[in-house]
């Protein structure tokens, strides 16, 4: 049967040959791997990662600055306190669940772009009320 496959003629049951149209398979063979475009979800995904490693690395360099004569020196005072560590790194893993969530969510359809679409709407309105509350509160 795989011979009659790769010479183009069948042999019919009234014992003639008959000729064959025939087409390559369009599968790709398993030891081939191809290269995967690169999707815009995968784009995001690679820059939240990068972006929130760089937001841990703060917790290390924080404590360094630059004096005036551009010296880089540790200031001890920067050093962040553990129960600061803590609510920055709590900051920190809300802050990239929500951010993957949003993008996650916004390539599973209409649905999902609507979704997301309106918790930016929220959280936009959400920040300015906490802001203005903020200001009330700073200014009395």
């Amino acid at each position: 049967m795989a011979d009659d496959l790769f010479c183009g003629m069948q042999k019919h049951h009234g014992g003639k040959y008959m000729r064959v149209n025939f087409k390559r398979s369009a599968q790709t063979d398993v030891n081939i791997k191809k290269k995967q475009p690169r999707t815009l979800q995968s784009t995001l995904n690679t820059i939240g990662i990068l972006m929130f490693i760089g937001i841990l690395i703060r917790w290390w360099t924080v404590p360094f600055a630059v004096s005036k004569d551009l010296q880089i020196y540790y200031n001890p005072d920067f050093q962040m306190k553990p129960s600061e560590c803590k609510e920055f790194l709590a900051f920190v893993l809300c802050a990239a669940s929500v951010y993957f969530s949003l993008v996650n969510v916004y390539f599973l359809g209409k649905t999902g772009k609507t979704l997301v679409y309106t918790v930016l709407v929220l959280l936009a309105v959400f920040n300015l009320y906490m802001m203005l509350a903020l200001l009330a509160v700073a200014t009395h």
